[in-house]
């Protein structure tokens, strides 16, 4: 009876081990994270010039998307570091969707690349997903604060 129950104890914990994955992953590495969302009180073309005014004030520069699309890449500028012998460089993809009621969603997906010079692999860079980083709420702030203040001409 004892053998059972150890075999039992063992085969389960066996089971268990990787139940902390999320939904619909069968297993491995985990999947990338769930982009950050807010929704704002404005159409999506005010949206995504209001997203623009927040990405200049971050001094990110867009490389793609337009408000037709409902899309925006954006990446921010070079950081090196002191001996030179890397670079870093935040990118950015958001995507703007209307809602029902007139307002807007915003879903952003900030990356961090980072290049580590070697002389076999130049021009390779390692992308993560940023999580928990300041950089989504400065984005959001910055776009309702570009939606409530009037547009200088």
């Amino acid at each position: 009876m004892k053998a059972f129950l150890s075999s039992f104890l063992v085969v389960a914990a066996l089971v268990l081990t990787g139940c902390d994955m999320m939904p619909g992953q069968s297993g491995g590495r985990p999947g990338p994270p769930p982009a950050k969302t807010r929704s704002f009180q404005a159409d999506p073309r005010a949206v995504y010039e209001a997203a623009r005014v927040a990405l200049a004030q971050m001094e990110f520069r867009v490389t793609g998307g337009g408000p037709a699309q409902g899309r925006i890449e954006a990446v921010s500028g070079l950081s090196t570091s002191d001996s030179l012998q890397g670079a870093r460089q935040i990118t950015l993809s958001v995507r703007i969707t209307a809602l029902e009621d007139g307002s807007s969603e915003v879903s952003a997906n900030f990356k961090e690349a980072i290049e580590e010079s070697s002389d076999g692999h130049q021009g390779f860079a390692t992308e993560t997903p940023l999580r928990d980083t300041p950089y989504y709420e400065v984005f959001f702030n910055g776009i309702a604060q570009a939606l409530v203040s009037p547009k200088k001409d």
